[in-house]
């Protein structure tokens, strides 16, 4: 019986400690929707499912090419362009494509329902690019919201205003129909090519890759949130072509970085969109057509651009950032016809191997083929045949090879997980929405737009410290205004009856002048005196190739008369639009008319195309990122000084010296702001408190919160003692750092702060004080220069809350890392004791018994550690002892070890008094 016992004790120890201990509940799901809407469809329902296809016009009755597409060969999605015309883009847009959009829902539908078929409807994606910044890159205009360019959004360093316009954007499309925003950008400029081929101009969010991130994380967490889950998001262009030589729409282009080197710069953004918060999270991925040298290895005209490469993708795929996105996470492939695949699979352009690019692409892992341009020529009717060829070649395949049925489940799998978080009652009637009142619903959101134009808008020469000699007064009514505008014609459409229109109008910034500051209202400008010319035309000027003396003769006395000159600037584009380069031609050429005039540069694209000597021509440079007329309102307001222009380039802008990297560290000429966060009442801070303190808000050079991750140095020091503790570091977010440490001394604590360059802060000096008597405390704030020895350097490790060090004396939930230590520690006294029992006890089971009980004791003692019953926190000699050696998890093996020991009570004593016996 007493045997039983021993066992039983630590049994029932042994039982309480799993019953202390957290188990994760196993829950049996049920059958999954996927698995049986799989088992459901038809060969030919699971391959049309990874095709995405583009249409002309806007017919989508029984008897057209796309109805076909939809309904014979049952193609899961279809991408909107005004250039097929699909819509026009006028005041009628959000109601036509609302109509066409519930048309093609109509006809999947009617398809599901054909004999033959599996009966069940599966919603198409309705795809559109929705970019920002109007024309070529905003589709669908007419009637909308106008969108900031992604540039424009960054110059504003504000997430808030990144989640707002896509939420604007996810609320508009889902009120169209639309479904798949084929977007965000999320590429990273590194460096700006400005005039070369692959310059991106606005459509990056910035420069800096966590900031993309960051920014593109809150734009598609507000399209999710905008549409209330109905908008799926493409992140682009995986992984990442902010550093390509040339345009990969025309030719293939290449990015000269190892895998290690895009994991520090273009992968960052993909990362960010691809984990952590679900609404934050994009749904899919669009592959790029671009080489990356190094990481695929020795790059030749052969090598596969990564939408082709399934090494390359696999490699990629498999990093542990994007491991769990994957297991859901759809790709989709850019536009499969487009120049630079025809060039690569054939440099003459001579043949288009239609099914070898679409099976390619396939392997290389798109889940998702774009159809766009899918010919060697622009006749849709070889596009067409070309997309049906591909489809039924997919389907010859998906019975015939079973490895690449394996790859088409796989992929059809992650499109219906896709479609079902969409639509999870996938019905006609949930799919589709109101027409009548698509227009009533969008174009609300003006008033957002200019708010953030106002904050975007830069004052990029002059710099902030030369503002009082150096930026002219606004335009009076006696001075005679010439504007210069980027007015290149553009058309949406192919065919030749085409209209053309401007993306940045002719007389747009001098229409908007004239409203707000003409007759009627302050007066200020004359419209006699103020005049608009083309680019194009100054370009035909300074060429002398105006048709007639009296076009020059009035050009002279436009330039003699004028007191202010203005450039409206978009990109400089010497071989697309040869007239982009006539600012810099007429600043290099033309310099001395205009001695002695007000010369102003709005940069409507992005801000880095003029050098150092053209900008120093200027009397001021405006960054205005985007052409849309909240940002013309905007750039004219800023011009009359309404407001001071407060944005910062996102980008390097080599012409001023502004290096991005530079100008987001600390700020030099900040003061550190330090906060007692803890104890709140001041007059209880007592020796052995926990003390909690805040720094910041720290800002960068350009007044904004630094980045997530930078470093900040706590100096602590008992000045009267000439005490100096050891620095501490924390991480910053949101431009703020905690830390929290223990008042281990009594007398006049001092704390400081510094980041990078930026040692100057305010000095918190707290009294702590014994326990008794309590005197009142004091708390002084001054400021100090932190010795400029410390120079952290940034970090990739953004957290909120940064605990110093193993903080003493708190009471920290034990863990499964404390019960692995503790029961090392039981096994360790159990040892010991048996060791000792060898030498005063014979009978090899009373040796047993002693070494039952040292376990049981140690197991109960640890118990009583979970329970929080048993704290030695208060020992400063055992903690110092056993604290430097493990660290903040001292305490559990120490009482396990400690209460194991205690079943040699029995033994000492008999080893004493028999000892005693013996003696007398």
């Amino acid at each position: 019986m007493r045997h039983r016992a021993a066992f039983t004790i630590p049994a029932l120890l042994l039982v309480l400690i799993l019953v202390l201990t957290p188990i994760t509940p196993l829950v049996m799901g049920q059958s999954d929707p996927v698995d049986q809407l799989m088992a459901q469809l038809t060969v030919e329902e699971k391959v049309g499912q990874l095709f995405l296809v583009t249409f002309p016009g806007s017919d989508a009755g029984p008897k057209s090419d796309i109805a076909k597409l939809i309904q014979q060969y049952r193609v899961g999605g279809v991408v909107l362009l005004a250039s097929n015309r699909n819509f026009l883009n006028d005041a009628d847009t959000p109601q036509q494509v609302a109509i066409l959009s519930n048309d093609l829902q109509a006809l999947a539908e009617a398809a599901s329902q054909e004999k033959g078929r599996s009966g069940v409807y599966v919603p198409l994606l309705v795809a559109v690019d929705q970019e920002g910044d109007g024309f070529p890159y905003t589709r669908i205009r007419g009637g909308m919201t106008s969108l900031p360019s992604n540039m424009a959004i960054g110059a504003t360093w504000s997430e808030a205003n990144a989640e707002k316009v896509g939420e604007i954007v996810g609320q508009e499309l889902r009120a169209l129909g639309v479904n798949l925003l084929l977007g965000p950008s999320i590429d990273v400029l590194e460096r700006p090519r400005p005039g070369l081929q692959g310059d991106m101009g606005t459509r990056t969010f910035g420069g800096d890759p966590r900031w993309v991130g960051e920014l593109g994380r809150a734009y598609i967490r507000g399209v999710h949130w905008g549409s209330s889950g109905r908008v799926a998001t493409v992140a682009k262009h995986f992984p990442g072509h902010g550093g390509s030589d040339r345009s990969p729409d025309e030719e293939v282009a290449t990015v000269e970085k190892s895998l290690a080197e895009l994991r520090e710069m273009e992968l960052i953004p993909f990362f960010a969109v691809t984990q952590g918060d679900s609404h934050a999270t994009t749904d899919a991925l669009m592959s790029s057509h671009i080489r990356y040298r190094v990481f695929q290895g020795n790059v030749s005209q052969l090598t596969r651009p990564i939408s082709f490469d399934p090494d390359g993708m696999k490699t990629l795929m498999a990093l542990p950032e994007f491991a769990t996105w994957r297991k859901e996470g759809v790709i989709v492939s850019d536009a499969l016809g487009v120049r630079a695949v025809r060039r690569y699979y054939d440099p003459t352009e001579k043949s288009f191997p239609h099914k070898q690019v679409a099976k390619e692409a396939f392997l290389a892992g798109n889940d998702v083929l774009l159809l766009s341009e899918f010919g060697l020529t622009t006749s849709w009717s070889e596009q067409l045949q070309n997309t049906q060829e591909v489809i039924e070649y997919f389907g010859e395949e998906y019975r015939l090879d079973p490895a690449f049925k394996a790859q088409v489940d796989a992929s059809v799998r992650r499109i219906l997980t896709l479609k079902r978080e969409l639509y999870p009652d996938a019905s006609l009637a949930s799919v589709q929405v109101n027409a009548d009142l698509a227009k009533q619903q969008v174009g609300r959101s003006q008033g957002d737009v200019y708010s953030m134009a106002r904050q975007a808008i830069t004052l990029v020469y002059p710099r902030l410290e030369e503002l009082k000699t150096r930026l002219p007064n606004p335009p009076a009514k006696e001075d005679d205004i010439l504007i210069f505008v980027d007015a290149r014609p553009a058309r949406e459409c192919f065919e030749d009856d085409c209209p053309t229109f401007e993306p940045l109008p002719l007389t747009g910034l001098q229409d908007t002048i004239l409203q707000f500051y003409g007759p009627s209202t302050t007066g200020q400008v004359d419209p006699a005196r103020i005049n608009s010319v083309s680019l194009s035309h100054l370009l035909l000027y300074l060429d002398d190739q105006l048709e007639t003396e009296e076009e020059r003769t009035a050009m002279d006395n436009l330039l003699t008369r004028a007191d202010w000159v203005i450039f409206a600037m978009l990109d400089v584009n010497p071989i697309g639009v040869p007239s982009s380069e006539a600012v810099k031609r007429f600043l290099a050429e033309r310099a001395s008319l205009l001695q002695g005039k007000r010369v102003v540069v709005l940069a409507y694209n992005a801000p880095y195309y003029l050098d150092a000597t053209e900008i120093s021509k200027l009397s001021a440079f405006f960054g205005i990122y985007s052409k849309i007329s909240p940002f013309i309102e905007a750039s004219a307001r800023a011009l009359f000084s309404e407001f001071q222009p407060r944005g910062a380039s996102p980008v390097d802008v080599d012409g001023i010296h502004y290096d991005l990297s530079t100008q987001l560290e600390p700020d030099p000429e900040q003061l550190i702001q330090i906060t007692l966060v803890e104890p709140q009442d001041p007059q209880q801070i007592m020796l052995m408190d926990t003390i909690r303190v805040r720094a910041g808000v720290i800002v960068d050079r350009n007044g904004q919160p630094v980045p997530d991750g930078t470093r900040v140095v706590f100096s602590l020091a008992y000045p009267t003692d000439a005490i100096y503790l050891p620095p501490q570091v924390g991480t910053t977010q949101n431009g703020l750092v905690e830390a929290t440490f223990l008042a281990e001394r009594e007398g006049l604590l001092s704390i400081s702060a510094a980041s990078g360059a930026a040692i100057k802060s305010e000095e918190l000096r707290i009294t702590v004080y014994r326990p008794t008597p309590t005197p009142s405390p004091t708390v002084v704030f001054t400021t100090t220069v932190t010795p400029p020895a410390i120079t952290p350097s940034p970090t990739s490790t953004p957290t909120s809350t940064v605990p110093i060090g193993p903080v003493s004396g708190e009471t920290r939930p034990a863990d499964l890392g404390d019960l692995l230590l503790a029961s090392g520690s039981v096994l360790l006294a159990g040892v010991v004791t048996f060791l000792l029992c060898r030498g005063q006890v014979r009978l090899f089971n009373t040796q047993v018994r002693f070494v039952l009980l040292a376990l049981a004791w140690g197991l109960g003692g640890y118990i009583l550690y979970v329970l929080g019953l048993l704290r030695p926190g208060q020992l400063p000699w055992l903690r110092d002892t056993l604290g430097s050696v493990l660290g903040d998890r001292w305490e559990a093996p120490a009482v396990a070890f400690v209460c194991g020991l205690v079943a040699l009570g029995p033994l000492l004593w008999e080893r004493v008094n028999g000892g005693q016996r013996r003696h007398a």
